[in-house]
């Protein structure tokens, strides 16, 4: 294993040793990883082997190999960079020494990697530096270090740049199985399987966990034994805590607010890019149970994840436990509601928006109270092949599993699939954009509604084809509620 030294700064280094014997050495790995699975290195090597191969070459060709048979992703820039210098930055150099301190007669080369603390799991790497010894009479060759009418063995410095770049990807040393990974360099010049399923599963964390699509407006959910914990998303560390995993997508920079409602379970949230870079959590810091996380995200994708702590904190909250998630947003755009993958329409053009506004549109939201007055609408961009062709539009309301469609007088009335026909709003020759009223100065207390979640679904179809209905699979959430929930 590599020799591991703790500091204010928390770092590791690793030796690749000068044996040549042929170990018979599973990968090996701490969980400690790059985020995002990707990593820049600046070197500059001049020169080239007694075979003819620039330093330069081999280097890249061993990050290549990296890069093509696993899901890491090299990219090296020929910039000389100091790698006694603490700058931030990746580097691969020849040195006399380790910036003072003499080599280990039998090293080849060293890997140095900084750390920083996350969030969840165990800390992830902030900086690589490689060390090569400067005073080994280095080649670049395939095969065994050992030839034929040969009275010593040969260096190959590709295969020991491959070795230190598993290194920096964040594998260990291997001491059971075949591998590049082995501590001793060897007559294997390739990455073997072991080295190639470790550095996938390192990075594919997410894989071992359930991820659901979010759903705006309420959903019910919990957190026991049969979940994903902390550990199995990180691959590393001792959190053994349990864990739920939300995907969405925001297509503008959003107000987002977050609040979990639980009687029982010690409930933790936090939002997280596709890479898993942590950009905000609510640690629940009230008296009970529930927690809240309100901040303001740009277009792209996230994960919103349902936590909880790995040891009780409160004497009222447990690990485990049902909780109900409200999930809602403030934006001055619209709703892109082609975010996921159309039920209807795929390989056409078409595309379909919604608002709901209590400001006259400027915000657009989800979750109001039972005394706004809302406008809601939507609008679709209708296939080039459709427009000016005889269609019809539709809009459907969907209360838990009660569907009701929006027919020509603007009334919304009830539809059951396997005992009614499509019921319209309009019937017309299909234009470039339809907009569509949905709803004009609704209160829902006029009705005697109090709370209610409710989703919306426009769509059109052709008149000549009345079963085929292009639509949308996001859908337009309206949630009212009452009390501190609300925007």
């Amino acid at each position: 294993m590599g020799h591991v030294v703790k500091s204010c700064t928390k770092f590791s280094i690793f030796f690749l040793l000068m044996s040549f014997t042929l170990n018979v050495n599973s990968y090996e790995f701490s969980g400690r990883k790059w985020i995002g699975g990707k990593a820049t290195i600046y070197t500059s090597i001049p020169g080239t082997s007694d075979s003819g191969i620039a330093w330069n070459t081999a280097l890249l060709n061993a990050a290549l190999e990296w890069n093509q048979k696993t899901v890491f992703d090299f990219t090296i820039l020929s910039i000389d960079r100091d790698p006694c210098v603490a700058d931030g930055l990746n580097s691969i150099k020849f040195t006399s020494d380790l910036c003072g301190q003499r080599y280990n007669d039998a090293t080849l080369a060293v890997t140095v990697l900084k750390y920083k603390e996350q969030k969840l799991g165990p800390d992830a790497i902030s900086e690589a530096d490689i060390f090569v010894r400067d005073d080994i009479s280095f080649d670049i060759f395939d095969g065994n270090l050992m030839q034929a009418g040969a009275t010593e063995p040969r260096v190959d410095f590709k295969r020991t740049i491959l070795h230190e770049l598993g290194h920096v990807i964040g594998l260990d040393h291997e001491e059971s199985k075949v591998a590049i990974m082995q501590p001793e360099i060897s007559d294997i010049f390739s990455l073997q399987p072991d080295d190639i399923v470790g550095a996938n599963k390192l990075y594919t964390g997410t894989s071992n966990c359930e991820v659901k699509e979010l759903k705006f407006g309420k959903t019910s959910g919990s957190l026991n034994f049969r979940d994903c914990t902390v550990k199995n998303l990180t691959l590393g560390g001792s959190d053994d805590s349990f864990i739920d995993l939300y995907r969405f997508k925001i297509s503008a920079t959003s107000e987002m607010d977050f609040a979990i409602d639980s009687t029982e379970l010690e409930s933790v949230l936090i939002i997280a890019d596709t890479d898993l870079n942590y950009i905000a959590v609510d640690s629940d810091t009230s008296n009970g149970c529930n927690a809240r996380l309100k901040t303001e995200l740009g277009e792209g994708d996230y994960y919103l994840m349902v936590n909880t702590y790995d040891k009780q904190i409160k004497q009222q909250c447990e690990l485990t436990g049902e909780y109900e998630l409200t999930a809602s947003y403030l934006s001055k755009s619209p709703v892109d509601l082609n975010l996921q993958d159309n039920m209807g329409n795929l390989g056409l053009d078409s595309k379909f928006f919604g608002s709901i506004t209590a400001d006259e549109g400027q915000t657009y939201g989800n979750l109001f109270s039972s005394q706004d007055s809302l406008n809601i609408s939507a609008s679709i961009v209708i296939d080039q092949s459709h427009r000016g062709e005889d269609g019809f539009i539709i809009v459907a309301a969907v209360i838990n599993d009660f569907i009701m469609l929006l027919n020509e007088k603007g009334q919304f009335v009830e539809f059951s699939p396997t005992a009614s026909s499509i019921i319209p709003v309009v019937e017309k020759k299909l234009a470039e954009v339809e907009d569509i009223e949905i709803a004009s100065n609704l209160v829902a207390e006029d009705f005697n509604i109090q709370a209610i979640t409710v989703n919306f679904f426009v769509g059109y179809g052709l008149t000549d084809d009345w079963d085929k209905i292009y639509t949308h699979s996001l859908p337009l959430n309206l949630t009212i509620s009452s009390g501190s929930e609300t925007n």
